[in-house]
């Protein structure tokens, strides 16, 4: 199959989180038939526009390593070159999509990440348990924070390279969760919504993963979204993701059907992690529920896992030719 992926143009917005695990996991399926326009220069490690350090997440995770580029960009584009567009994020941000220029390249026609955050600025918005949040904006689309089933909208969400995957080490363990907690996890006060580089309290990647691996328990919650990447990122660094108010998560919204551990108060919180943890060891029920995660991460929650059902999808989309 070949795509051809029109990314953010946007100087500000190139660290997108969906945006980067989709592409990243489709160049690492397709290669070359893989065509991002314009060049996603920061997953190739290109920061000649915008530093690292100043995308959303400062970069860690999915710029990890970089991935090959194109071998031959210099050429000119034909009609119906490609299988399908594959819009990235950008119309998060004010850019257009379906645009007759890229259209025209396709065969069996163009779909949209949908990458919307529950709260904020969108077209098309809907009542939900009560608030309002946004809905589904088009009628050919991937989405992440899927709360409302239409037909040709597909849940997607986040995910990690498999590279940034550490092997489970329990002798370095020292503290019960990670100083990198939302604040709001542990029922204080939010500082903010997730993402920017404020909230980080290491300058490093590595800093941050010996952080998570270094804790029993990862805490998480909801922030713009039930989505985030730090579900992921802790259960790579093989500690065990405990969720607060995972329950209420609808079905089909990401990170699906992660076997993550729910919580609702501070006290349940506390039992469930003195339950789980005993004189600072493991217990049975630790480590079968830290399987469980892990093995969901390989299955669905990889950059590749997540590019790979998109293909699906797609391939079931395209049509036989009519003579």
């Amino acid at each position: 199959m070949k795509i051809l992926f029109i990314s953010t143009k946007n100087k500000k917005y190139q660290g997108d989180f969906l945006e980067l695990t989709i592409l990243h996991g489709l160049k690492k399926i397709l290669g070359d038939d893989c065509f991002d326009l314009p060049r996603k220069k920061v997953l190739y490690h290109d920061f000649s526009e915008v530093k690292k350090d100043d995308l959303h997440g400062r970069g860690f995770t999915l710029l990890h390593e970089a991935v090959p580029d194109i071998k031959n960009r210099n050429i000119e584009l034909k009609d119906k070159e490609f299988d399908f567009v594959l819009y990235g994020c950008g119309h998060a941000y004010g850019e257009e999509v379906f645009l007759e220029k890229y259209d025209s390249l396709s065969k069996f026609g163009s779909w949209v990440l949908d990458g919307h955050d529950l709260y904020g600025s969108a077209s098309i918005k809907k009542i939900y348990k009560g608030e309002e949040i946004i809905a589904n904006q088009f009628e050919k689309s991937f989405k992440r924070e899927l709360i409302f089933r239409q037909k040709n909208v597909y849940p997607t969400g986040f995910g990690v390279p498999e590279k940034v995957i550490k092997p489970l080490d329990f002798t370095k363990k020292t503290k019960l969760f990670q100083d990198t907690y939302p604040k709001d996890a542990f029922f204080e006060k939010p500082t903010d919504l997730g993402g920017s580089k404020s909230h980080h309290l290491f300058k490093t990647e590595e800093e941050y993963y010996k952080d998570l691996s270094e804790s029993w328990f990862g805490l998480s919650c909801k922030k713009g979204g039930w989505d985030g990447l730090r579900h992921y990122e802790i259960i790579s660094a093989g500690t065990l993701l405990l969720f607060k108010d995972y329950k209420n998560k609808p079905n089909h919204c990401s990170p699906g059907d992660l076997p993550a551990i729910s919580y609702s108060s501070k006290k349940e919180l506390i039992e469930i992690m003195n339950k789980l943890v005993v004189n600072n060891k493991p217990t049975e029920e630790y480590m079968k529920l830290l399987r469980a995660q892990r093995e969901w991460l390989y299955r669905f929650g990889t950059t590749t896992s997540r590019a790979a059902s998109i293909l699906r999808v797609l391939s079931s989309n395209m049509l036989p030719s009519i003579k």
